[in-house]
């Protein structure tokens, strides 16, 4: 018997590693939407087996051709059972179409450049799509240019809360190829949610958020300068970038069927409670990290009115402030303080959520924009 497993271990060997988009697509599956034929005719529509698990979203601007690849790639192959039918729909998208039940978008950019990007949601709606569509990155490419949120042609789906994530191909002739899998692979994932991927992107997001977080505690480091003293933009930033991790562990959620687990619940909360390390590892404060919904301001001048939307559905922005002129997109500034309504932030609290994101606004020019959408009868305070 001895002598057959000693056999056994010498034919087959030790089973290799697996890479990380591997953990979360059994290699099989992965090998078969990345080899599947981009011919025949146009699929702009793989219909899932559960009406009400919702939508992913593939959405495409000016060029369509990614997506189009993408889902040829999944539709043929769930047709003939060479990969199982998505629980939600996939479906290809333009800017200005949204469909209510949608858990997720991902959206094509215009090709530029010879590293292919992958540009984060806001962080108003930091979702794990981000974290999904980077780990297939990866496995395309090696070598991925992954950053925070900067305008590309993204569609505004005024208070949608949809995550959307956006790839940029290279310019490049094996770009548009590399694109469309990554697209497949990360749109059949999402929709396939609960899989046997599920804990291992448990694990990835854990290991993703300390890897943002990382990116943000160089900007916090900088900011503080020589002699290392955090100032408040500094701590407003980096408690701010903790959050967006934590609502990204916690949109993992939407995709599980309801109720969900209490076990997975539980799991989830240690997760969130456990990246609040950072904050006192790095020694940008020896107290323990408080939420923004906990925390005593005390500091003069702040606004603790709670904006409420009079109506459901987006918020006409109205002329920005001359504060904001002084930032590359002032009209994303203006979407995501709308984004960050939700009846129990104070304008303190969105005017900090959105200057984390984006760079310090003046509070008096928060505070202004608010008061002329309450005159507009955009929203109302309590």
């Amino acid at each position: 018997m001895k002598l057959l497993v000693a056999f056994l271990l010498l034919q087959l060997g030790p089973r290799p590693p697996l890479t990380p988009a591997e953990t979360l697509i059994e290699p099989e599956l992965l090998r078969t939407i990345e080899r599947s034929s981009v011919e025949g005719p146009a699929v702009r529509v793989i219909q899932g087996s559960d009406a009400g698990a919702g939508e992913i979203a593939v959405v495409c601007g000016a060029d369509c051709e990614p997506a189009e690849w993408a889902l040829k790639k999944l539709g043929p192959a769930v047709r003939a059972k060479q990969i199982p039918q998505p629980a939600r729909t996939i479906r290809i998208v333009t800017v200005e179409m949204l469909r209510g039940n949608t858990r997720a978008a991902i959206f094509v950019g215009p090709s530029k450049g010879q590293t292919l990007q992958v540009i984060r949601g806001l962080w108003s709606t930091a979702g794990i799509a981000d974290e999904v569509v980077e780990v297939f990155a990866r496995q395309a490419v090696g070598m991925i240019d992954a950053r925070g949120y900067e305008s590309v042609g993204q569609p505004r789906w005024e208070q949608s809360g949809v995550p959307i994530t956006t790839i940029v191909p290279p310019a490049d002739a094996g770009g548009l190829d590399r694109s469309s899998f990554i697209i497949a692979a990360s749109a059949y994932f999402l929709a396939t949610l609960p899989n046997p991927g599920a804990e291992a992107l448990l694990s990835h997001l854990t290991v993703g958020a300390h890897a943002r977080l990382a990116e943000d505690g160089r900007k916090a480091v900088a900011q503080m300068g020589n002699q290392q003293r955090a100032g408040a933009e500094v701590l407003i930033m980096f408690g701010q970038a903790i959050e967006r991790e934590q609502r990204r562990m916690q949109s993992f959620e939407r995709f599980m069927p309801a109720p969900v687990d209490p076990m997975l619940h539980s799991r989830i909360l240690e997760m969130q409670k456990g990246i609040t390390s950072v904050w006192t590892s790095m020694g940008i404060t020896s107290s323990p990290f408080v939420p923004a919904a906990e925390r005593i301001r005390g500091r003069g001048g702040e606004d603790l009115r709670v904006p409420v939307k009079t109506k459901p559905g987006g918020i006409a922005p109205l002329e920005p402030p001359t504060a904001f002129l002084k930032f590359d997109t002032p009209g994303i500034i203006l979407y995501e303080l709308a984004n960050f309504i939700d009846g129990k932030r104070s304008i303190s609290d969105i005017r900090d959520a959105v200057s984390a994101e984006f760079g310090a606004l003046p509070l008096p020019s928060v505070v202004d924009y608010f008061e002329r959408l309450g005159k507009s009868g955009a929203v109302t305070f309590k």
